[in-house]
């Protein structure tokens, strides 16, 4: 056997590692990115002779084919293979076609898609979706004779023109003695028909406030549509309440009366409002009623009275928030309120009431009073003095300013000069509106020694 020289062996070496760095330096086959998908086909909104498709692809959309067919026969009637992307990315995007599909009848079309991506990996896609082959109704501005109805004029005037565009070759035409839809959302619709112009008329009686707009309402030639709506407001009539209060002023515990009534201002002048009812509440401060006195009704003419017993002063509310004779809401009338003040004394008295000398000789007169649903902020208290004698007449000799209370009641005390014999009392003068006055047993208390 021969023996290999140490150089062939070196040599021999080098060429394998070569060829072992060779074998690794070999790349590792890439993953095929995903076959293009085909997400929906239509006609453009904006035109029905032109085919929209939406498509994404791994590698990006790199061609499109429509072919647009007959659902009657299957047949292809035409092939659309120009579309540029208008939104979004050649890897999720919106394409639409460069040409438009001509055909020789309106109508609705099966559109099959093909697409490829950049990779050339191909994707058909059959029922894709539809083309709308069919004219586009599209309504000029409608105009109206009023926007907003009253009780005496409810009926609104409506003009516009329809036109269509059709998807032969994009154009406006006048669409001509083909029915138009006058509706509203609450009554009842009107049909009218367009001229050789296009143009259309029609008018509607509301009773409430309501949008108004147009209708095409489409056959197997137009597709349909709706105008812009227009909202038609209401503009209630002025109602008016009249409200007395009889007494304005009594004492708590006594009635009052309130009474007046409602009217409405007619084509005719102020009419009463028969038979409606209404919200009679009793207020101590403004948006603070918290007594609902009664929902009575006003009679044959318009007029009301209830009596109620008012617990503190205030003000009785009447409102009105338009309806009819059935309670049901009547936008023609509009809401009203009305207020009438009364004023209600709420009782003070005196508890206890004393006077005597001391041993300076002078008088100390003392006493308490009390309240109870309401206690005055300031209680001033007036001693007064009487001379014997039938003739003579009260006088105040002190002023107390305001009274405490310490306890069981609201105290006062004063102490006053006064040598002569005679009758003394306790006055409080009440508060207007508010509170009564109220005036202690008198006491006698006898000369000073001299």
């Amino acid at each position: 056997m021969r023996r290999r020289s140490a150089a062939k062996l070196r040599a021999l070496i080098v060429v394998v590692a070569g060829a072992v760095a060779l074998i690794g330096a070999v790349p590792s086959v890439a993953t095929a990115a995903t076959a293009p998908n085909v997400t929906f086909a239509a006609s453009s909104d904006d035109d029905f002779g032109i085919v929209r498709i939406g498509a994404s692809a791994e590698a990006g959309i790199a061609g499109l084919t429509a072919h647009i067919r007959s659902y009657a026969t299957g047949a292809e009637v035409a092939t659309v293979t120009s579309f540029s992307l208008v939104s979004g990315t050649s890897q999720n995007g919106l394409f639409e076609a460069d040409t438009r599909v001509r055909l020789d009848q309106l109508g609705t079309y099966q559109i099959d898609v093909d697409a490829v991506d950049s990779l050339g990996q191909r994707t058909s896609q059959p029922s894709a979706g539809v083309l709308n082959y069919v004219i586009q109704p599209i309504f000029s501005a409608l105009s109206f004779d009023r926007t907003t109805i009253t009780y005496s004029r409810r009926t609104v005037k409506v003009k516009g023109t329809v036109s269509g565009k059709w998807p032969t070759d994009g154009l406006l035409r006048p669409i001509s003695r083909m029915p138009v839809r006058v509706s509203t959302i609450f009554e009842s619709f009107v049909d009218v028909q367009t001229g050789t112009d296009g143009r259309f008329a029609g008018a509607v009686t509301l009773n409430q406030e309501d949008d108004l707009y147009a209708r095409f309402l489409g056959d197997s030639d137009y597709a349909s549509a709706d105008s812009q709506f227009q909202h038609i407001s209401v503009q209630p009539s002025p109602t008016r309440f009249t409200i007395d209060v009889t007494p304005r002023q009594v004492k708590l515990g006594q009635p009052v009366t309130i009474s007046g009534r409602l009217t409405w201002r007619s084509p005719d002048g102020w009419r009463p409002l028969p038979n409606r009812r209404f919200g009679l509440l009793e207020c101590d401060g403004p948006d603070q009623c918290p007594v609902i006195v009664d929902v009575p009704a006003t009679d044959a003419d318009g007029r009301f009275s209830v009596t109620s017993v008012p617990y503190a002063t205030g003000y009785y509310q009447v409102g009105f928030v338009g309806q009819d004779e059935s309670g049901q809401p009547d936008p023609f009338l509009s809401q009203v309120l009305s207020t009438a003040p009364v004023a209600v004394l709420q009782p003070a008295r005196f508890s206890d009431f004393t006077a005597a000398r001391n041993e300076s000789g002078q008088v100390v007169a003392s006493g308490h009073l009390t309240f109870d649903n309401y206690t005055p902020a300031f209680i001033p208290v007036q001693v007064q003095y009487r001379a014997p004698g039938g003739s003579s007449s009260w006088v105040t000799v002190a002023d107390i300013d305001n009274a405490n209370w310490d306890g069981t009641g609201y105290g006062f005390s004063a102490t006053v000069d006064e040598q002569a014999g005679g009758l003394w009392r306790a006055y409080y003068p009440g508060q207007a509106q508010q509170f009564q006055t109220a005036v202690s047993a008198s006491v006698k208390v006898a000369a000073a020694t001299p």
